[in-house]
């Protein structure tokens, strides 16, 4: 039986800073991997974040006087957009024409996967895509999120500012929302390794987040198996 799987690709994976705006030899890779499980029938959606491009965009705004967290937010909403438009275009052979965004993951209608890949850009304003990722797996029915980001999983502190923080193999989301301060809110750009507020919509609706290294294709390929892999996973 074929599976759907939902993908958050961090936009750190794919906009890695001002001397590479948009990494395109790393989709080419990520193709590779997710070849062997589409030939065999299964199915993805994946979700894009917003990374560098989001960051220099919200940047020049806040600089040139937009304090408006509202507007900041449609600014990294709108690259997530532009992010899963470029990456639909790159794999168009297997992807689905158009890409789901804004309201289209709260619509009633149920989201079809018609070839391998339908890529969802974001949703509202007000949090990471982390959120649309939980959206679209109560939409397809999937309880597990493969989160793809910088970091090889969730540590009991931040490990950019704690030499001994120590990677968490498995974490409930109550430990979880302890580790980042029990916060209900996302801030523009805000770094987390899960977006408080999907993290909340994950504990209700019993979704799980298995949390990788985006380089580390081994261990996503591991993950798409329900193998053990170098990360965290973090659920009820």
């Amino acid at each position: 039986m074929a599976n759907i799987f939902v993908i958050k690709l961090g936009g750190s994976m794919l906009s890695k800073g001002e001397n590479n705006i948009f990494d395109f030899e790393y989709l080419r890779d990520l193709r590779s991997t997710l070849d062997p499980f589409i030939q065999r029938g299964d199915k993805f959606f994946i979700v894009l974040g917003g990374g560098y491009t989001m960051r220099k965009y919200r940047d020049l705004a806040m600089a040139a006087g937009l304090q408006e967290k509202e507007q900041l937010h449609w600014i990294g909403t709108t690259v997530n957009v532009l992010h899963a438009e470029i990456v639909r275009a790159y794999y168009h052979d297997i992807s689905d024409e158009g890409v789901f965004k804004y309201e289209d993951y709260y619509q009633d209608a149920n989201l079809t996967i018609t070839k391998s890949i339908k890529v969802g850009g974001g949703g509202r304003p007000g949090h990471s895509g982390d959120v649309d990722a939980v959206l679209a797996a109560n939409k397809v029915s999937s309880k597990t999120i493969i989160s793809l980001k910088n970091v090889d999983g969730v540590y009991d502190k931040d490990p950019s500012k704690n030499p001994d923080a120590v990677r968490q193999e498995k974490l409930s989301w109550d430990e979880y929302l302890d580790i980042i301060g029990n916060k209900d809110e996302h801030e523009p750009g805000g770094n987390y390794p899960i977006d408080p507020i999907a993290s909340r919509m994950s504990k209700d609706s019993d979704i799980s987040f298995n949390v990788l290294h985006g380089n580390d294709l081994q261990s996503l390929s591991s993950a798409l198996k329900g193998e053990e892999f170098t990360g965290t996973i973090v659920g009820n």
